[in-house]
C-alpha cells in the first residue's frame, strides 16, 4: 500500500508540474501572439439627429474595414455592454479628455490602448457629408492620425458607397503603413522571381552551351550537376511556398495583381517546369547512360545524338517560354511601381 501510495503522489505530483509547465508555455504563447494594439471605436459624433442613422451605419463600416486591414485588435462595441451603457453620452464625446473617470476604466478594463473617435457633419451648402475621424492614445491623449474624406448627399443612402467611403478612409489614416507593406511585399516577390529567373537561364545556357563539353569532361558536368541544384532549390521553394506566397501577396497588393501574379506562377510551374525542364531531366538521365555505357561506338553515337537533338529541342522551347515568364514578371513590376508612385 505504501509504496502503490508513493507511486500515486509521484504521479499527481508529476501531472501537477506537467500541467504548469502547459500553462506556462500557453501564456508565453499568447503573450507572443498578442502583439497588435487594441482599439475601440467610439460612435461617430453626427451634426443633427436627422443624420444619426448614417452616423451609427458608418461607425460600423469604418470599424468593419478596420477589421479587415488586420493591423489591430479590434475591441468590438457589441461584445463591451460595459462601454455601451455610454451610449446616451456618446454624441458629446469627441475626445479621451470628454470620457467620465468610469468610461476611462472600463476602456482599460477591457484593455483598450487606443480610442478612435469620429464625426459627421453635413454641409447643405455644398451638398456633401464629411466624415472625420481621429485616432487617439488612451493613456498619453495624443493624436498620431487624422483624415477625412467627403461624402456626396446622393451617396449616403448606398450601402456600397458606404463602405467604399470608410475604406478609403482607412487608407488614407494608415497610406504610410500601406506603402510600406507594399514594398516589403514587393521587394520580397521580386527577390524569389528575380532568382528563379536567374537559376531558370543558367539551366538553359548549361544545357545549350556545354553539353557537348559535359559528355567528356568531368569537370563540366560537376558544373551542369551543381546548376541543376541551385534550380532545384529555389523551384521547391516556389512549389512548396508558392500558394502563402501569393495569399500574402494578394492580402497588401490586392485581387488583380493577385490574378497577375497567379498566371506568373502557372507558366513557371506549367510552361517552362513541366514542359521543358522535366525533359531536360530526361536528358540529364541520357547523359549518366552514356558516361558509363561501355558498349559499342556506334551504340554511344547514337546515344549521343539522341542527348544533342533532345536538349536543342527542349533549350528552344524553354528560351521562348523563359522570354515570355519574363515579359509578364517586367510589366507586373512596372505597375506595382507606377502604383506605390502615386500612394
Amino acid at each position: 500500500m505504501k509504496n502503490k501510495q508513493t507511486i500515486y503522489l509521484s504521479t499527481s505530483m508529476k501531472y501537477i508540474l506537467f500541467m504548469i509547465c502547459v500553462l506556462f508555455s500557453f501564456s508565453s504563447t499568447v503573450a507572443q501572439k498578442n502583439t497588435k494594439t487594441n482599439i475601440y471605436v467610439w460612435d461617430f459624433k453626427y451634426s443633427d439627429t436627422n443624420i444619426e442613422e448614417f452616423a451609427d451605419k458608418l461607425t460600423d463600416d469604418f470599424e468593419t474595414e478596420l477589421i479587415k486591414l488586420d493591423n489591430y485588435a479590434v475591441l468590438q462595441r457589441r461584445n463591451h455592454n460595459l462601454v455601451l451603457i455610454h451610449r446616451d453620452m456618446e454624441n458629446s464625446i469627441s475626445n479621451v479628455t470628454n470620457l467620465s473617470s468610469e468610461a476611462l476604466d472600463q476602456l482599460k478594463t477591457i484593455q483598450a490602448e487606443v480610442v478612435v473617435f469620429g464625426e459627421l457633419e453635413k454641409d447643405e451648402g455644398s451638398g456633401v457629408y464629411e466624415v472625420t475621424v481621429f485616432f487617439q492614445n488612451l493613456q498619453s491623449g495624443k493624436i498620431p492620425k487624422k483624415e477625412s474624406v467627403i461624402i456626396p448627399l446622393a451617396l449616403i443612402n448606398s450601402n456600397t458607397h458606404r463602405k467604399a467611403y470608410m475604406k478609403q478612409l482607412i487608407e488614407k489614416l494608415h497610406a504610410k503603413e500601406i506603402l510600406k507593406a507594399k514594398n516589403d511585399q514587393f521587394s520580397f516577390i521580386s527577390k524569389k522571381l528575380d532568382t528563379y529567373l536567374i537559376k531558370v537561364k543558367d539551366v538553359q545556357i548549361a544545357y545549350r552551351d556545354i553539353l557537348d563539353i559535359a559528355l567528356k569532361n568531368e569537370s563540366y558536368f560537376k558544373e551542369l550537376e551543381g546548376t541543376i541544384t541551385s534550380y532545384n532549390a529555389i523551384f521547391n521553394d516556389l512549389n512548396d511556398n508558392g500558394e502563402r506566397y501569393l495569399i500574402d501577396f494578394e492580402s497588401v497588393w490586392g485581387k488583380t495583381y493577385g490574378r497577375d501574379l497567379e498566371n506568373i506562377y502557372h507558366d513557371i510551374m506549367e510552361d517552362i517546369h513541366k514542359k521543358h525542364i522535366l525533359k531536360l531531366n530526361d536528358v540529364r538521365k541520357k547523359i549518366w547512360d552514356y558516361r558509363s555505357n561501355q558498349t559499342s561506338k556506334n551504340t554511344r553515337k547514337q546515344l549521343k545524338q539522341e542527348i544533342m537533338l533532345d536538349s536543342k529541342n527542349s533549350t528552344l522551347g524553354l528560351t521562348a517560354d523563359i522570354d515570355k515568364t519574363e515579359d509578364q514578371i517586367e510589366t507586373l513590376y512596372n505597375n506595382l511601381k507606377t502604383d506605390m508612385r502615386t500612394e
